[in-house]
């Protein structure tokens, strides 16, 4: 939290550990905003759990960042800014900040209740009492910890039998990110579900507000007089639940009760997750053109399926990801009198071949006429071996170490064939706009933040893990 509202100077890149790595203030301000608000919680996540460890530095100073919202025509763009623990020496040092209690006594002037949330309290006390399998409650009581030498004051604590104990925070003003990690953290440690209960959604929407709903996987809980009336007629606690529509807006509003919610989840307690799926669809999205494409290529031209004029929607698909890819293609050409868009249908057709051979634990080949066991090391050890992928020995390693066929990486024949592709060919770089093409057809293995996130989620695909089980590939 900034004193003062202008921007100074901005961290112009921080350094995320692996696999994040570095993330430029560009493709931060790119991101959609579930994207930047899951990097936000991570990395209050991890200043609650290991102070001393930033998951984010700044690249100057190595000090620890976070990401700060800062409101702009009704909307929120994320900036990086320091800890207050970070060298103010730092040229990209963008001035003071106030420590979560001071922001917290400024909004609330010494007043931490106000009478309606006292009022709103009591009341979802009373109705969740009045639910037989209520064997306990309290408002802002203590709580003492069972693992930690520090508790919490919930503003409701409820014991729900069977169905588990749940700690409610009634929040009619914005809560703080540092406070909402240090909350899910600490309840999920002690068994307790953490629910944020808002009375309304305001517009604009306060950042904090969308941090507790990132939280909470994209629902929004809310206690009005639908759901105190809705409460009173079932005998038992009923709140709205809002979920996120993927458009920026939220779907109609559904009542329901504690038993309706997912509660075993972790950290995160929700009605539907609403954030997820919406993530594998991005990643799957131009990928799936590109196959389907390959597909009616085999069909159309089984002789010579990576020339058909079926992958001209799916090169399109991916060229308006990568601009710099028509470029290439131009050079390509030139230099090697071949095309650039066939090419890239080669490519990835060996990176599927890794893909769907890691996730059936048996080798599926696509681009040689290699079959059986040990099909999938020949095809590599004969593609990379050759002069046209050779330049892409480093990122096929990679991908494949990053797969349940990492195992393959290990092996001599592999090994030397890759030795000897570095010797005599430039290897394709980050940088290069091949490589940001795969980037975007696979960004499950090679696009660091949304990696980083799917693991965070327990998203990660099977194929894309290379410790979910066994590697007997070849």
């Amino acid at each position: 939290m900034r004193r003062g509202t202008d921007l100074q100077r901005t961290i112009r890149i921080a350094d995320f550990e692996l696999p994040r790595g570095a993330v430029p203030i560009e493709t931060l301000m790119a991101m959609p905003r579930e994207s930047w608000e899951h990097l936000r919680t991570q990395i209050n996540i991890r200043r609650q759990e290991a102070p001393n460890t930033a998951l984010a530095r700044c690249r100057l100073c190595e000090g620890g960042v976070f990401i700060r919202a800062q409101a702009v025509d009704g909307d929120h763009v994320p900036f990086y800014a320091h800890f207050p623990d970070s060298p103010p020496t730092c040229p990209w040092y963008d001035g003071g900040t106030l420590t979560p209690d001071d922001a917290r006594a400024a909004q609330y002037q010494g007043n931490q209740e106000s009478a309606l949330h006292r009022q709103l309290c009591q009341v979802i006390e009373a109705v969740a009492k009045a639910d037989p399998r209520c064997k306990a409650s309290a408002i802002d009581t203590y709580l003492r910890p069972a693992i930690h030498t520090r508790g919490r004051f919930p503003d409701i604590f409820l014991d729900m039998g069977d169905l588990g104990r749940f700690a409610l925070e009634v929040q009619l003003s914005k809560p703080f990110a540092p406070e909402i990690a240090a909350r899910h953290l600490h309840y999920e440690r002690e068994g307790v579900r953490l629910i944020w209960i808002f009375r309304r959604l305001d517009e604009p929407l306060p950042q904090g507000f969308h941090d507790v709903i990132t939280m909470q996987r994209g629902n929004a809980f809310i206690f009005d007089d639908d759901a105190q009336a809705a409460s009173v007629a079932r005998g038992t606690l009923v709140i709205k639940c809002l979920l996120e529509d993927g458009k920026g807006s939220y779907l109609k509003p559904r009542l329901v009760g504690l038993d309706d919610l997912q509660t075993s989840s972790g950290r995160s307690v929700f009605l539907e997750d609403r954030r997820s799926e919406r993530l594998a669809t991005y990643c799957r999205e131009v990928r799936n053109r590109w196959w389907k494409a390959f597909q009616q290529a085999q069909r159309d031209k089984p002789a010579s399926p990576f020339y058909s004029e079926s992958f001209a929607p799916a090169w399109a698909s991916v060229r308006a990801h990568v601009p710099d890819l028509s470029a290439w293609k131009d050079a390509y050409w030139a230099t090697h009198a071949d095309k650039g868009q066939a090419h890239l249908a080669s490519l990835f057709a060996i990176l599927c071949s890794i893909a769907h051979s890691a996730a059936q634990d048996s080798d599926v080949v696509y681009i040689t006429r290699h079959s059986g066991d040990g099909a999938l090391l020949a095809m590599l050890n004969s593609k990379v071996g050759s002069a046209a992928f050779a330049p892409y020995a480093d990122m096929i390693l990679q991908f494949l170490g990053v797969t349940r066929a990492a195992a393959l990486g290990e092996r001599a024949s592999l090994q030397k064939i890759v030795r000897n592709a570095r010797e005599t060919h430039d290897q394709v770089t980050i940088d290069h706009p091949v490589w940001k093409a795969v980037v975007r057809l696979f960004p499950e293995a090679l696009d660091g933040v949304v990696r980083a996130e799917l693991i965070d989620l327990a998203q990660l695909p099977r194929w894309a893990d290379p410790s979910s089980g066994p590697q007997s590939l070849g």
